[in-house]
């Protein structure tokens, strides 16, 4: 096996003297006492899912939890759990913790928990390995001086490796809500571009504003909705042309435009020719 080189750190993810350590380990079954919401003051926690499923319960709502799933909660959230009778987890609370760009105690930058689903493979397994090894340490019942030094070193390697995931999750989740609506605008442009179309009546109708429906739609088709709009139409336009005897007028109505002048100029700025005269070049 070749040497793989790691080197010192550049720099750190945590702020400057703030390098968080275990302050505890603490195993959940549906035989542990749940009931009141609560919270640890400057205290983070990580929430493993071994077995089972829950619901995490909330100030303002509540989540629901599988197993594998790996919960990223901040200090002074308030919650707790309803589980049922298979139910088995562990939660890890993180003391001193501050990351460059937080607020002391935060693991991600909402104030909801951020819910982690772990793979078998690449980096998940590895985030797997960690939690394995750190639940396993911690059942050990030593009083060697360099107990809780090794329980930071690897919940700090825990704590990096998640937070680094959970954004690149939250990055492409962001990415395919963002394509996911595009599309939908898309559709619903292909499905009424004949029609008297205007971008607040797009809006209004997918429920989003008008700013997120420009920007979304430019982000997966290169181009504005109403410049889309015009070629759909203009596409259409072509197809009449060379494929009925509708006059240019009526060709202008059919593809929604009331003034057939203004269609014949929008017309030529797109082909490159007046409608007649592309009726004559390409129907011959």
């Amino acid at each position: 096996m070749p040497t793989i080189p790691f080197g010192s750190p550049k720099q750190s993810q945590f702020e400057l003297g703030r390098r968080p350590y275990l302050e505890s380990v603490e195993n959940l079954n549906n035989t542990t006492a749940f009931g009141t919401l609560k919270s640890h003051h400057d205290m983070a926690e990580l929430l493993f899912v071994e077995k089972g499923h829950c619901r995490l319960l909330l100030k303002e709502g509540s989540l629901q939890l599988r197993t594998d799933d790996l919960v990223l909660i901040n200090s002074d959230v308030l919650h707790d759990f309803k589980v049922n009778s298979s139910f088995m987890a562990f939660t890890l609370h993180v003391s001193a913790l501050q990351l460059c760009g937080l607020a002391p105690g935060q693991l991600v930058k909402t104030p909801q928990p951020f819910v982690l689903h772990l793979s078998q493979e690449g980096q998940h397994a590895f985030l797997r390995g960690l939690l394995k090894e750190i639940k396993l340490f911690a059942a050990f019942h030593d009083d060697s001086p360099d107990r809780a030094e090794i329980a930071a070193g690897l919940v700090q390697a825990l704590i990096l490796t998640t937070v680094r995931l959970a954004a690149s999750a939250n990055e492409n989740s962001e990415e395919n809500a963002s394509f996911n609506m595009g599309t939908r605008i898309k559709e619903y442009i292909d499905a009424h571009y004949l029609e008297e179309l205007k971008l607040p009546d797009i809006a209004e109708a997918l429920h989003i504003n008008l700013y997120y429906l420009s920007h979304t739609f430019k982000d997966l088709t290169g181009s504005s909705p109403m410049q889309y709009i015009i070629r759909r139409r203009i596409d259409e336009a072509q197809t009449l042309l060379l494929t009925t005897n509708m006059t240019i007028t009526d060709i202008a109505m059919q593809c929604g435009y009331n003034n057939s002048n203004y269609f014949q100029s929008v017309f030529s700025n797109i082909v490159g020719m007046p409608p007649g005269k592309y009726r004559k070049t390409w129907s011959t």
